[in-house]
Order: structure tokens, then C-alpha cells, then sequence
């Protein structure tokens, strides 16, 4: 949890200071979502979902044959303590008898486009608020009941909550919200620029882009940081500022200490990066 960390194309790399990088165990699956924590972290990727343990080459697997492409994971309380969104839906895990994690789908009623889940935040046990290929959906009862939000007909590639604020990365721009369901356009401009990854900085927010990185607040008009092409994911260090680091699909990473003013490209990292968390981060 002190570290930076990328997802990749090619496996989990880490650093101590966003320069130099090493790769996690040799396990090379494509990483889409990672939650770091006292235990090692959780990694999920297109073949399902891992657990990777501290100083441990072996990772461990918590999915069956029916959880796969798993886009996204958040924590919840219970024995295996994560409910995953895939391009199937959202599942949670529980272990049988005989200690084999199983999966049960909350969203199978659901529309073909709305069980197509990009990312999934649990703001407590029951209340869930994810982003689908149809827009985003609420529920309060762990996927129960779920309540379609007033942001829908547009692909919703993220959702979290950052600065006191619900954000959602849309295919037609980001939006704000104050409680996850009522949707408003954040800022001005990028009407027409998908939007993949939020991250904060100091008096605002950096959001990663289809073209490149973007800075604001959310209020006013937003401009251009700097990169080019699709930036999946983006992180700030949480003391230093002004070290971001920025993940490209394709593209590979890129690092700046000047708060975008320049960047350096990474030579020796895999394209196609999904997730940077900056040391500290969580989900």
C-alpha cells in the first residue's frame, strides 16, 4: 500500500518512487481492477479473479468457470469479501463446504447492455452504484432491487467518489452527482471525449481521456494537461503533487514530476495499462 501500482497487459508492476519498476510474481494476465490492503491485494483480470499474497509467487484463485471477464472489484464484509462487476453482470462470492469460492449474480434481470458492468462502488454493504454500457445504476439492497439513475443511454466506462463528490466517466464526457442517481455535466467542454479515470490533485481533479489528460475542477472549463492518444488510467501522489503517473491503452505509461508540464515515457513497461494507483490508493 505504500507502493505505486500498474495494471498491465502483460501482469502487476510496482514502484517506490513512480521511476523504476518491477514486476510483480510472473503471472502475465491482462489486470483491470486492483484492491491493495494488509493481505497483498486482489487482482482481477479476463480469466476471473486472484488474490496475490505478499512474498508469494503462487497466486491464489478465487473464481469458478462461471466468473469471468471481471472488470472491476470493490470490497464488502463476508468470508471472501468482494462483489465483482464483469461483462456479465455483478456477482458476489461465498465459500461452499468443502471451502471452494462460488459466485451468485445480482443482475441477471437486468437488460443485456446494464449487466455489462465497467466499474462498481460500494459506498456501504448494500448500496452499490455502478457504471454499465447503458449508464448508471443504483442499488440499495445488494443488487435486489436496482434503480436506473437519470445518466443512461451512454456507456459508462467509470464511477467513484472523490472530493465529496460522485464522478462518472462517460463515453460523452464526465459527470458529477451529489448522491450517485441525480446527474449533472461536470465543467465545460469534452462534450464529445470519452473519459476513462479521475484522480485528484491538489485544488482539483486530473481526469485520464481518449485524448490524453485534462485538468479542472469540475466548475469551469477544462484544459488540456498534456499526452495524446487513450489514457485509461490515471494517479497523484498523495504528498508529492505533482508526480502523476498515467497509463495508455495502447500507449504504455508516462510520468510527470511538473505536474504535466513534461512527461517521460516508461520503455520497459507493457502497453495497455488499466490501472495506476498511487501509493496509498485503494480501489
Amino acid at each position: 500500500m505504500d507502493k505505486w501500482l500498474l495494471g498491465t497487459g502483460g501482469g502487476i508492476y510496482q514502484s517506490i518512487d513512480g521511476w523504476d519498476w518491477t514486476r510483480v510474481s510472473e503471472y502475465d494476465y491482462r489486470i483491470t481492477a486492483l484492491i491493495p490492503d494488509e493481505q497483498g491485494m486482489l487482482a482481477s483480470c479476463g480469466s476471473g479473479l486472484w488474490q496475490v499474497l505478499p512474498n508469494d509467487l503462487v497466486w491464489v484463485q478465487l473464481h469458478d468457470e462461471t466468473l469471468t471477464e471481471v472488470m472491476d472489484i470493490a470490497r464488502i464484509p463476508g468470508e471472501v469479501g468482494v462483489v465483482a462487476a464483469s461483462a456479465y453482470g455483478v456477482a458476489t462470492g461465498y465459500r461452499t463446504n468443502n471451502g471452494v469460492v462460488r459466485w451468485r449474480w445480482h443482475s441477471d434481470d437486468l437488460p443485456v447492455n446494464a449487466r455489462f458492468t465497467n466499474a462498481i462502488v460500494a459506498e456501504t454493504p448494500t448500496r452499490w452504484v455502478i457504471a454499465t454500457e447503458a449508464g448508471v445504476l443504483v442499488t440499495d439492497n445488494a443488487g435486489g432491487v436496482w434503480q436506473w439513475t437519470n445518466l443512461v443511454g451512454v456507456g459508462i466506462r467509470n464511477v467513484c467518489y472523490k472530493q465529496g463528490q460522485w464522478w462518472a466517466c462517460a463515453d460523452n464526457g464526465i459527470w458529477m452527482s451529489e448522491d450517485g442517481v441525480c446527474w449533472h455535466r461536470a465543467g465545460k467542454g469534452l462534450l464529445d471525449v470519452a473519459v476513462f479515470d479521475v484522480a485528484v490533485t491538489k485544488g482539483g481533479v486530473v481526469l485520464g481521456t481518449e485524448d490524453g489528460v485534462w485538468g479542472g475542477d469540475g466548475q469551469i472549463g477544462w484544459e488540456k494537461v498534456g499526452l495524446h492518444g487513450q489514457v485509461h488510467a490515471v494517479d497523484v501522489h498523495p504528498e508529492k503533487t505533482n508526480l502523476w503517473v498515467a497509463g495508455c491503452l495502447p500507449g504504455g505509461v508516462w510520468v510527470t514530476d511538473s505536474a504535466g508540464k513534461s512527461w517521460s515515457y516508461m520503455p520497459d513497461l507493457p502497453g495497455g495499462v488499466e490501472v495506476v494507483l498511487a501509493p496509498g490508493g485503494g480501489e
